[in-house]
């Protein structure tokens, strides 16, 4: 069940809308499902006041409708001067399965403590480093700003520093509850020879809302979730016109 939960969710994406000086709030509802098992996930960006913000997702997974576990994922951050920088991070998993892990970063120092269930560290960070689920944020900036086929970031992973690159593959429709979305569809970009893959899709129209995401995992594995109800600035997400 870990492993459902590692893959469906560690890899999928928020996208706000922004203005120069704020990020909009947003909140997208999903369903995710893979091999007999479904689950119901939510995430949000609030703004806190005074350049904060949270950003969060949780996930309830069911199989015949009975719950056998949680997932809530949570960075607090700032966005100064058209950057994030994340100040606190969190994610943990409960139920048939438990994971903790946990990452405050201290910008003075230039460093930030990670932490799991049984260990912690302290990681030299640079300007640009973004924790597990902020960088989510920083993709979605960078793909509505420049039209580019690869996006890198950097973010805590444990006691390292973790590289991620994705590329844009190009247009897509993808139809939705909510009606079909015009979408930016990209790919995780792996090591060579890597079994895994990840394919994700941006709503254009929408600030870049995350609108569905699919994962094969090393196993063969696949996971999928969908965007099923979503608000950005306060207005209802609906479809195009065909």
């Amino acid at each position: 069940m870990r492993l459902f939960f590692l893959c469906a969710l560690a890899c999928t994406l928020s996208s706000p809308a922004w203005t120069a000086d704020k990020l909009t709030e947003f909140s997208a509802y999903y369903d995710a499902s893979t091999n007999g098992i479904s689950g119901n996930a939510e995430r949000h960006l609030i703004n806190l006041g005074e350049e904060r913000y949270r950003l969060n997702i949780s996930l309830e997974a069911k199989v015949a409708g009975v719950e056998i576990g949680d997932l809530e994922q949570v960075s607090e951050l700032r966005y100064v001067d058209s950057r994030i920088q994340p100040q606190n991070y969190s994610y943990q998993v409960s139920g048939l399965s438990s994971d903790v892990e946990s990452v405050s970063f201290n910008w003075d120092a230039g460093v930030a403590l990670s932490a799991d269930e049984d260990e912690s560290w302290t990681v030299a960070i640079n300007d640009h480093t973004l924790d597990e689920f902020s960088y989510q944020l920083a993709l979605a900036m960078d793909v509505a700003a420049a039209n580019k086929e690869y996006y890198d970031y950097e973010t805590v992973d444990g006691d390292t520093l973790d590289q991620l690159r994705f590329r844009a593959i190009g247009e897509e429709i993808v139809d939705t509850p909510l009606g079909p979305l015009r979408c930016i569809k990209l790919e995780r970009v792996r090591e060579a020879g890597s079994n895994r893959a990840t394919l994700i899709w941006l709503a254009k129209d929408w600030a870049h809302l995350l609108t569905k995401i699919e994962q094969t995992s090393s196993s063969g594995l696949r996971i999928k979730l969908d965007l099923t109800n979503a608000i950005v600035d306060g207005q209802q997400v609906t479809g195009i016109s065909l």
